[in-house]
């Protein structure tokens, strides 16, 4: 079966967090099925990451970890995204954010799903600050999580977790999971989605346009997508992710300015972006 899927690149935004990114790197090294290409983007150049991949590629030999970075002069994550894109060895794109811990069958659930001409779309469901703190001291694994979560669920709830219902898997061709994925959704969730590199070639990556958080990597280029005829499909409770805890990096501010821009842009159909991998005038 693992010979009729998609070769996959595996891509994690990151800054700076070398603590979690660990986390994730044993998660990815330790899946049913093995991603063929990590890359690691990161928004930013540090020496704590620098000085980490090294040993990152030593410890999770099973993992062909490749590492971009870029100057760190303010939030530049689309632009990071769109060099991860064009640097992907491989067909078939994962992309996760650098504070999420896939379960074990993460990757299995992405490319069991894939189809062309569509983007699959997952969830995440937040671990409150308690359980994210034991996954971060290496107490808990987030893999034993996923597959003991009803036992594990109380706990969870103690610890004020968000979107429970998100943590409990189920096999992508379960009839319960064809039941949740009848229907395409709105939009993408930036944390967890993956799609065929050539489909995102046809709307021009990311909009670098965006330089402020929220929108901007998920609800823009769900639009796009669209009008080149990808749909967007739920991969929830088959793909799975828990976030680590952390206080809320960005305000309603950035949304209402990062909307404006999305709406001139729907108002003038440029869905394939004018600032994205190819920039016009070059």
């Amino acid at each position: 079966m693992k010979n009729n899927l998609p070769k996959c690149s595996i891509i994690i935004s990151v800054y700076k967090d070398t603590k979690s990114l660990d986390i994730i790197l044993e998660s990815l090294s330790e899946q049913t099925i093995v991603p063929n290409e990590v890359i690691v983007s990161e928004d930013g150049d540090s020496k704590e990451m620098s000085e980490y991949i090294p040993i990152a590629q030593q410890r999770y030999e099973n993992l062909n970890i490749q590492h971009l970075f870029q100057e760190d002069i303010g939030w530049r994550k689309n632009r990071a995204l769109n060099r991860a894109i064009v640097a992907a060895s491989n067909e078939y794109l994962i992309f996760i954010d650098g504070d999420c811990v896939p379960y074990s069958t993460f990757i299995e659930g992405h490319l069991k799903s894939a189809q062309q001409n569509m983007v699959l779309c997952g969830k995440r469901f937040e671990m409150g600050e308690k359980i994210s703190e034991r996954v971060k001291q290496r107490e808990l694994k987030v893999s034993k999580i996923g597959k003991n979560f009803l036992w594990y669920l109380p706990t969870l709830l103690k610890d004020d977790v968000r979107h429970p219902e998100d943590g409990l898997t189920f096999s992508p061709n379960s009839w319960i999971s064809k039941l949740i994925h009848k229907r395409y959704v709105r939009h993408i969730v930036g944390c967890n989605f993956s799609c065929f590199k050539e489909d995102f070639l046809k709307i021009n990556g990311f909009d670098e346009t965006f330089v402020l958080p929220c929108e901007g990597e998920d609800v823009d280029p769900s639009w796009r997508f669209r009008e080149v005829g990808v749909e967007l499909k739920s991969c929830r409770n088959v793909a799975n992710i828990a976030h680590i805890y952390h206080k809320k990096r960005f305000g309603n501010d950035e949304g209402a300015i990062n909307r404006a821009i999305m709406e001139k842009n729907k108002k003038e159909n440029f869905f394939y972006c004018k600032n994205g991998i190819n920039k016009e005038g070059e």
